[in-house]
């Protein structure tokens, strides 16, 4: 599984959540996604990483680099952080606001990050992580 699919399922996935939460009023299945985003940011074990490695049965050092990210870099990085990882900490801070925020005007910004990884994943342009490359990251 590629970055770009990962997305996809990102964004179909949070459109899923937002449905769901909108018909029954609970929220908790979108913090336990904020969750899995999190996790995935810190700890830099990035569920594509994971199944690539399970499906081709390679060791751990074989998968720590994703193929399609070291062919993208052109500029040595100054951070050394995944623009990826970056990626899904500001889209779990993103969720965050609108859940401890009661103004009535955001519930927009879940439904708009989710139309942008869709779309992120569609046309494999994430503007977000190409900003965080630019930044220096990794």
């Amino acid at each position: 599984m590629t970055e770009r699919t990962f997305r996809i399922y990102l964004g179909a996935g949070l459109f899923l959540l937002l449905y769901i939460s909108a018909l029954n009023g609970n929220t908790d299945l979108i913090l336990y996604y904020i969750g899995i985003l999190v996790f995935e940011g810190v700890t830099s074990w990035h569920l594509p990483k994971i199944f690539t490695a399970i499906k081709n049965k390679a060791n751990h050092n074989e998968f720590i680099e994703d193929s399609a990210s070291s062919q993208n870099q052109t500029l040595t990085p100054r951070i050394p952080f995944e623009a990826e990882s970056a990626m899904r900490l500001v889209v779990a801070l993103i969720l965050l606001i609108p859940l401890f925020f009661s103004i009535e005007i955001l519930w927009i910004i879940p439904w708009f990050v989710a139309s942008m990884l869709l779309l992120a994943g569609v046309t494999n342009i994430c503007p977000m992580v190409m900003f965080f490359r630019w930044l220096g990251f990794r």
